[in-house]
């Protein structure tokens, strides 16, 4: 049986989408199904790394010029072309799937349906806009989405308890609970995505340049625009060390006492290991998910405009509450998300085998 994902990843995109589908499709091809990935040629397009992960990808045909995106919710110039443009050039790469797995915010129902009449496939669509689909079964691992939110005869998989995590998340729990709350030395692991286009990384080394307590680990890829600036304090920083990429992000962030990041998917994998978080949301699409957990009680927000001014603080105010923080943040995710997802796309193989 035939998985076809179509995700994309660009400097304007960044790397998060295509990282939790290969998370999908890691187990599902432990499962012994076979995956393919289609992926638009960009900047910043992660098709090697896909490759790399022993994946087969099929590049799509590469725009003919480059629209910048207007917003951050310009999610159209994100695709390069009209939804319906890019189905007629998925379907001239693919004639035959069983599963078309879709991770886009610019792929819409009309996407879906064109692709649905003419493979007469299904069809799983991870979002977290809480779009109108349509798809046999949308995967929404926002913190307290529910399946009510979404308007659909399919099957919804709503909730956090269907974060898309890898198994050393959840293998590594217990030891992860019994972290105690730091104390002279504070460990700050600083992770804004791989691309970070507004800098964040940065501004806020420079907003905690004096907290002499902290000892920071900056994670930004080679793929961000602001690769060489991060680079270059953090070579000259009597505390900061910058890595390009790790293969075990469970363990890097096991190490550490609290977090800096934006509110994307990796909030659910710091939230496994109850990973205490300042969170800056980056694009208008993390808002909600910045609200969510801050009304948890797990993260505390930093505007991108007050960095310079609140940072500290709010660092100050996670240290001195970590236990609290710490708690709040277990109790928001087990990482069992991504077996809980392939057990119910298995079960309705079952069920459609079982009327052959």
């Amino acid at each position: 049986m035939k998985f076809i994902f179509r995700v994309d990843a660009s400097v304007y995109i960044g790397s998060g989408h295509v990282m939790r589908c290969l998370v999908l499709a890691k187990v599902l091809r432990e499962e012994g199904y076979s995956i393919v990935f289609t992926c638009l040629p960009q900047k910043g397009d992660m098709i090697d790394y896909i490759t790399q992960q022993g994946f087969d990808v099929i590049s799509l045909t590469s725009p003919q010029s480059v629209s910048l995106p207007k917003s951050t919710e310009d999610y159209i110039a994100w695709l390069q072309r009209s939804p319906l443009e890019d189905a007629s050039d998925f379907l001239s790469y693919v004639d035959a799937a069983d599963w078309v797995v879709t991770d886009h915010y610019a792929i819409d129902k009309q996407w879906h349906k064109k692709i649905r009449s003419s493979l007469h496939c299904q069809i799983v669509s991870i979002d977290d806009l809480m779009r109108e689909h349509d798809a046999d079964v949308i995967l929404d691992q926002t913190l307290n989405r529910r399946t009510a939110d979404y308007h659909s005869n399919g099957l919804v998989l709503a909730g956090t308890q269907y974060a898309l995590l890898r198994d050393e998340f959840s293998n590594l729990r217990k030891q992860a609970s019994k972290r105690v709350s730091p104390t002279a030395n504070v460990k700050v692991l600083v992770s804004m995505g791989g691309i970070d286009p507004p800098n964040a990384t940065l501004r806020s080394l420079k907003a905690l340049k004096n907290q002499s307590r902290l000892s920071f680990t900056v994670l930004l890829s080679a793929r961000s625009p602001h690769f060489n600036a991060v680079q270059q304090w953090c070579s000259t920083s009597k505390n900061a060390e910058h890595i390009i990429f790790s293969s075990d992000i469970a363990g890097l962030m096991l190490e550490h006492d609290i977090a800096i990041g934006a509110p994307g998917s990796t909030s659910w994998e710091r939230a496994c290991l109850g990973l205490p978080s300042v969170i800056i949301p980056l694009a208008e699409n993390q808002v909600d998910i910045c609200h969510q957990l801050v009304k948890s009680g797990s993260s505390i927000k930093v505007d991108l405009e007050t960095i310079e001014k609140e940072l500290a603080p709010a660092v100050n105010n996670l240290i001195d509450n970590w236990d609290e923080y710490s708690h709040n943040n277990f109790l928001l995710c087990d990482g069992l998300g991504t077996r809980r997802v392939v057990e119910k796309i298995n079960g309705i193989n079952n069920e459609y085998n079982a009327t052959l």
